[in-house]
């Protein structure tokens, strides 16, 4: 039998297939003095192998709101590397897959995933409780749910009545009605006075956070020069750049006088992370979701992405009015016209960044079709 080709979502170029490892390994980290039951049943556990944009709107959404279900049952969270500051405050559990397994989040699609390894752990943890499969997580963001009889449909709009008992007593999609979920936020902790002293020891005064993009799924990774330049164009406006993001999915900083932190051991702590962006003056990024590191410290930053993205089947548009909680410039621009022109990218870098010095947060069109864009924008349901 010959395999079928496998093709990377963004670029379409041929990439390997998956290769199956023997077992993936966790270090378990215990938040609450509850033992843990004996009794499966009594046990839930919450897959949280999503993009990193859209496990923030898991843990700040979805996650309580399952949770809530269940009053009483002993919760264990299933995550990445690095992020059990994200679940110190919601579950008993976080059991964090060990580092070498970092590669897996190639196969991560938004809130769910296409890893015949990740779906074979899902198996396994589904024997010591009851599991909750990322997937499962996600429809709470794109599905409506009956409060009267429980019935679930996947539809973005709010539906105003129920097909299956005709209730009227719906509980929208998150992304179907944001103004209804962004009051029951539960915000991550602030990180302690501690942490907050020891991100001082990184920074120089006026440090801006750069996040350089280095995925290759789906591609949207500019050029190490573009990055070089960048830095450039920051130190003449008299910014101190600090390299930050984890090193799984970051392009390492290509000037050596740079502190590099997304490759320091310390990168790992994702409280340290945080208080170091609450830190600086702003972040800047390029297609990534690493913006809702900044927007939950309610820190500045300045993001370019694409029209479809915000407004169309992208869907980050949503995600982004649930998780900011401070001012951000968005720069709609077309990922393909920046690689292809990093001077023009970098000259809109520039203009933005003179616009949030001015205090002037509002949408900066690029390099994009402004028509085309800004009808996007007047049809998009979040507005």
């Amino acid at each position: 039998m010959i395999k079928a080709n496998v093709f990377n979502p963004g670029d379409r170029t041929p990439i390997a297939s998956e290769d199956m490892v023997e077992s993936i390994t966790f270090r378990k980290h215990k938040f609450t003095t509850r033992p843990k039951p004996t009794d499966p049943s009594k046990i839930t556990i919450y897959s949280c192998v999503n993009e990193f944009g859209c496990e923030t709107v898991g843990i700040m959404y979805c996650l309580p709101r399952m949770m809530s279900r269940e009053p009483g049952q002993y919760t264990i969270a299933i995550g990445w590397y690095g992020r059990e500051y994200f679940y110190r405050h919601l579950v008993d559990e976080f059991w964090e897959i060990d580092e070498e397994f970092q590669w897996l989040r190639e196969y991560c699609r938004a809130f769910h995933h296409e890893s015949k390894n990740l779906s074979r752990l899902e198996t396994s943890l589904s024997k010591e409780g009851k599991l909750v499969s990322a997937m499962n997580l996600g429809q709470l963001a794109l599905g409506n749910c009956c409060l009267a009889c429980g019935a679930f449909w996947g539809e973005i709009s709010q539906s105003p009545t129920c097909n299956k008992c005709k209730s009227k007593n719906i509980e929208p999609s998150l992304f179907g009605n944001v103004s209804y979920w962004r009051k029951k936020v539960v915000r991550i902790p602030t990180p302690n006075a501690d942490v907050l002293a020891k991100a001082d020891s990184y920074l120089k005064p006026n440090s801006v956070g750069v996040f350089a993009r280095g995925r290759k799924c789906y591609g949207r990774n500019l050029q190490p020069e573009f990055y070089v330049k960048l830095i450039e164009l920051l130190e003449g406006m008299g910014y101190n750049p600090i390299w930050l993001g984890e090193k799984a999915s970051t392009q390492a900083c290509p000037v050596s006088h740079i502190v590099d932190f997304s490759r320091m051991p310390e990168s790992r702590d994702l409280e340290l992370t945080l208080a170091i962006i609450s830190r600086v003056k702003f972040t800047v990024q390029y297609w990534t979701a690493s913006t809702r590191l900044a927007s939950m410290m309610g820190t500045p930053y300045l993001l370019f992405e694409s029209p479809d993205q915000i407004w169309g089947q992208g869907q980050e548009g949503y995600r982004r009015k649930l998780c900011d909680f401070g001012p951000s410039k968005l720069v709609i621009s077309h990922y393909k016209n920046t690689y292809e022109d990093n001077d023009a990218g970098l000259a809109l870098t520039r203009q933005a960044i003179e616009e949030i010095q001015a205090g002037n947060f509002k949408e900066l069109s690029g390099l994009v079709d402004k028509d085309v864009a800004m009808r996007m924008r007047a049809n998009w349901r979040g507005k």
